[in-house]
Parts: C-alpha cells; sequence; structure tokens
C-alpha cells in the first residue's frame, strides 16, 4: 500500500466486545479464532508467544491476531493486566501487520470502549452502530501501520544513538519500530527521503567526523565507536562524502581553529 487505502476499512464487521483481567496465574491455552481479534492493554503488559517467538504488548499498545494465528497469552510482570478483547471480521484485511501495534493517539483504546459499551445494548440501530465503530477502529489500524509518523523517526534516531557501536541491520530497526521491515523502509523513506539503513550510515559518518575534527584519536579507534571494523572502510566512506580523507579534514579542522 502506498497510501492509507481506507476503503478496505469498510468490510470490517463486528463480532464481539469483552473486557478481560489477567493475573500471575493466567495463561489460556494456546488457541487461535476464524476471526481477527486485539487485545488493546488497559494496564498492565502481556507476553505473547507467536510462532516461537516471543512479544510483549504494554499500556498504549495493540496485540493484533488474524484469523488462524496459534497463539499463547501471559500476564507480563506483577501488575494486573486489565486490557479489551475485541473480534470482527475484515474480509479486505491488506496483510502485513505486525503483531504488536502502537495506539500513538490512543484512539483504538477509545474505540474499544465505545465498542465494549455498545456490546450489550439491543435497540433499534444498535448492530449499525456497532458495525460504524468497528469499521472506524479497522480505519485506526490502517492509519497507525502504514501512515508516515515522525515517531517511527525518532524511534529509529534514538535506537541508532543507542546502539551505534553495534551491527545493525534492518531487521533490528524494524523490530524496535514494532513495524514490517518493508513498512518501516517506506515510512521512514517518505519522511527524511532516506531508507533507514541509509540514515545509519548517515549517522556513523557524523559521528566519525565529530570524533576526527575534535579529538586527536586516530582513525583505527574511532572506527569501532561508531560500527566500522575495518577503518579503511570508514576512510573510503569519509572520502566519497566529504571530498578527503580523515587525515586532511583534520588539519583543516586545526588550521581553522587556529
Amino acid at each position: 500500500m502506498s497510501e492509507i487505502d481506507l476503503i478496505r476499512a469498510e468490510s470490517a464487521g463486528f463480532v464481539a466486545a469483552k473486557r478481560w483481567r489477567g493475573g500471575p496465574e493466567w495463561h489460556p491455552r494456546p488457541h487461535a479464532h476464524p476471526f481477527f481479534e486485539i487485545i488493546v492493554v488497559i494496564t498492565g503488559s502481556e507476553r505473547v508467544e507467536v510462532d516461537g517467538d516471543t512479544y510483549f504488548g504494554g499500556t498504549g499498545e495493540v496485540v493484533f491476531y488474524p484469523p488462524d494465528t496459534v497463539h499463547s497469552e501471559w500476564q507480563n510482570g506483577p501488575t494486573l493486566l486489565e486490557f479489551y478483547c475485541i473480534e470482527f471480521d475484515w474480509p479486505d484485511y491488506p496483510g502485513g501487520f505486525p503483531y504488536v501495534i502502537r495506539d500513538r493517539q490512543h484512539r483504538v483504546l477509545e474505540l474499544s470502549r465505545w465498542l465494549n459499551a455498545e456490546s450489550l445494548p439491543n435497540y433499534v440501530g444498535s448492530d449499525s452502530y456497532r458495525q460504524m465503530i468497528t469499521r472506524m477502529l479497522a480505519g485506526e489500524l490502517l492509519r497507525l501501520v502504514f501512515s508516515p509518523s515522525a515517531e517511527i523517526v525518532d524511534v529509529v534516531r534514538r535506537y541508532v544513538r543507542e546502539n551505534l557501536v553495534d551491527h545493525l541491520n534492518l531487521d533490528m530497526l524494524a523490530e524496535a519500530c514494532n513495524l514490517n521491515k518493508f513498512h518501516l523502509v517506506r515510512q521512514f523513506r517518505a519522511i527524511t527521503g532516506l531508507t533507514p539503513m541509509e540514515y545509519v550510515r548517515s549517522v556513523r559518518l557524523d559521528t566519525a567526523f565529530r570524533l576526527i575534527t575534535e579529538t586527536e584519536l586516530p582513525l583505527r579507534e574511532i572506527a569501532p565507536q561508531v560500527g566500522f571494523s575495518d577503518e579503511y572502510h570508514l576512510s573510503r566512506l569519509l572520502k566519497h562524502r566529504y571530498g578527503r580523507g580523515a587525515r586532511e579534514l583534520r588539519k583543516s579542522s586545526f588550521e581553522l581553529r587556529g
């Protein structure tokens, strides 16, 4: 999807809504559903296992299960887990949603609260009202997953800054953002004009430039500090970017300072 296709949300249909509590002993047996299910965490944290991988959903996050997804669930930590469980059909689901979605403006939480409040009342038009809210919820999920967000850039920047010495790859950045890696590339490039890995290289080179021009550290010590195991590779990249090698960059900087 190159943009948010909200028409896809029109096919979402309400199945059920309820509010649940976990607890230290809470652990439903591994199970799956023939419909979509989201867990909207109110308090506490949930640990989830899907396809051999472990995920955590906390306050302000949504755990997303497509139909027939076998999953196991536990309360994570001592804080009582409370959540809304929303079940719905969605024939036009576009695919590719991550298992954990950040509810950035808490709109999914509010819509889940509405659905839970309207899950039992039976009045003229109540079914249509639930369907309308469900479509709004599907639309918000589409927006959260597919819309460019400055928050994604902030998460990547912070992660790169804190892990600059490590061997970073796209899978690691996508996991930090709770996004499918292809969606991360598309969204990050829409905001910055760079792919996430191009941004990583840019930060590495900017940091190396600062260390070269502000310290007397040799390039062999600077390279591992900015994530390069090979000082010669770093030197080639610096020359390509700045038009001069490390020695010339340092000499020019010292001359300017005078």
